[in-house]
């Protein structure tokens, strides 16, 4: 048996262990990333990238061979029993990003493979964690090697992202907390004869029955049929099949043309009792689960990655405590509450069944979901720019700028340079201290993990509310850890210095 050291140890080269990888490689942390599959994953599972995830993904340098593989969808469409009942765009949502992006998983993770190589970093796979032990001061990780043999790791931090049956998460005890609300689904790539535009999303509703229609590059759909007979559907998925959920879910005269590849699969919707333990952390489905309705669960797990990567960089370099960890659960654990309650109460409408009560989803709904309001909070909802850490509640209503918030994106005036918004002046690795309009410049002792950042620009000063001058600091994940109306920098050093043991901070 052989032992070797690393900073972190990462179970699971999915999207979200992957970008995990990422963020702490770039940052130059030894990083070692396993997976028991024999392979990188190529079937098309998790479908759609959304708008903030795809901000994230800037910091990394990768969403531009993202969008290369992807299918930019604006309008997203429900109908009830053949009656529209939603119509939402995304043009007006505030990010560079006004869209989902419609792209397979296995292409994510292409592309994340391919950067963290070149990063030197390479994913280990037939290699399976069977056992770990915590230590004061590291974890030990027995793993399976490919010729059947096995290694001890000796890990500072291990990661666990290795899927809703982690075994990592077994290893610790913890609990996946929820209510048995199982569902069942067949889902599909394919091609349809229908007269429908093949770039926007559309949810199909009919007395119990759910269609979605995801769409790919190439005139193909990803769908989803919601299956809720009991006993649930078993064996091959056939055309036939689906076509009777097509002509139950679709436009009349809707037909499939062609499928490339069909399957099973069934969810209850769950999340861990803790998001860490010890020297252990859980990101993406190892921490929680969510209804395949709303695309929200590969990118609330690479939103995880995000939110861990940059403070496990800055406990391993020793510029911050290890209880900076102890706030990715503290902010973590609220949003993955709110998306199972969201994403289940979803579910739970478009499953209606009642007579009375479809007939008020067709007559009483679209009169709700055309209020300008309502659509904006459902966008930013799906996008997943309203996420927040500000107060426990998971996210941010419109129009609020406060400590915990996301950071918004401003497009710059001339005079700034070169830069044409104000997300490509934020430093990618580390944080930022934003010093606007007239405020005095930043104290000199500031550490090495802030970025100085002087911004002259009325726009931007208007969008973080601080008209006469003030002080913003924009953590690695673009939120906003510190603001401050004071205009002198007396006070800036010692409470920058306190970012990194609270990571929102309300200055003063």
């Amino acid at each position: 048996m052989n032992s070797a050291h690393t900073d972190v140890l990462i179970v699971g080269a999915g999207p979200t262990g992957l970008t995990m990888a990422n963020e702490l490689a770039r940052r130059g942390i030894r990083t070692r990333i396993i997976d028991a599959a024999t392979g990188p994953n190529t079937e098309t599972r998790a479908l759609g990238v959304q708008a903030r995830s795809l901000e994230l993904f800037d910091r990394q340098g990768i969403t531009e061979q993202l969008l290369a593989r992807g299918l930019k969808a604006r309008v997203f469409n429900v109908f009830s029993e053949n009656r529209q009942i939603l119509r939402a765009d995304f043009a007006a949502l505030p990010s560079p990003y006004p869209f989902l992006l419609m792209i397979p998983q296995n292409e994510v993770q292409e592309v994340l493979t391919a950067n963290l190589a070149a990063l030197g970093t390479h994913v280990e796979h037939r290699v399976e964690m069977v056992a770990l032990t915590q230590n004061a001061d590291h974890v030990s990780a027995e793993v399976r090697r490919p010729d059947g043999g096995s290694d001890t790791v000796r890990a500072s931090w291990i990661v666990g992202a290795d899927g809703a049956h982690s075994a990592v998460r077994r290893q610790l005890g913890l609990r996946f907390l929820g209510s048995a609300f199982e569902e069942n689904f067949a889902v599909a790539d394919l091609r349809m004869d229908w007269d429908l535009p093949g770039d926007e999303f559309f949810a199909f509703l009919n007395r119990g029955r759910f269609v979605a229609y995801f769409p790919m590059l190439h005139g193909w759909h990803r769908i989803a049929v919601a299956q809720n007979e009991r006993p649930a559907p078993t064996g091959d998925v056939t055309h036939a099949e689906l076509q009777r959920a097509v002509d139950i879910c679709a436009p009349p005269g809707a037909k499939i043309a062609e499928i490339r590849q069909a399957g099973r699969f069934r969810i209850n919707q769950r999340r861990v009792e803790s998001h860490s333990a010890g020297r252990v952390s859980l990101i993406g489905d190892a921490a929680h689960i969510h209804s395949v309705v709303g695309a929200q669960g590969m990118n609330t797990g690479i939103q995880d990655a995000f939110n861990l990567g940059w403070k496990l960089a800055a406990v391993v370099r020793g510029e911050a405590d290890q209880a900076l960890l102890d706030s990715y659960a503290a902010e973590r654990a609220p949003v993955a509450r709110r998306l199972v309650k969201g994403t289940r109460r979803v579910t739970r409408m478009t499953l209606l069944r009642n007579p009375v009560s479809t007939k008020m989803r067709r007559t009483v709904a679209p009169r709700i979901l055309a209020r300008q309001p309502v659509q904006r909070a459902l966008l930013r909802a799906i996008s997943q720019i309203d996420v927040s850490y500000h107060d426990g509640s998971g996210s941010a209503p419109h129009g609020r700028i406060a400590v915990g918030d996301r950071a918004p994106d401003v497009k710059l005036s001339a005079q700034e340079g070169t830069a044409t918004r104000l997300f490509d002046l934020l430093d990618t690795t580390r944080h930022t201290l934003l010093i606007l309009g007239r405020a005095a410049p930043a104290p000199t002792e500031l550490p090495d993990w802030v970025r100085v950042v002087q911004v002259a620009d009325d726009a931007v000063s208007a969008a973080y509310d601080l008209p006469d001058g003030g002080y913003v600091l924009i953590r690695p994940d673009g939120y906003i850890g510190y603001r401050s109306t004071e205009s002198g920098p007396a006070s800036v050093g010692d409470d920058v210095d306190r970012v990194l043991a609270q990571p929102v901070q309300e200055g003063r």
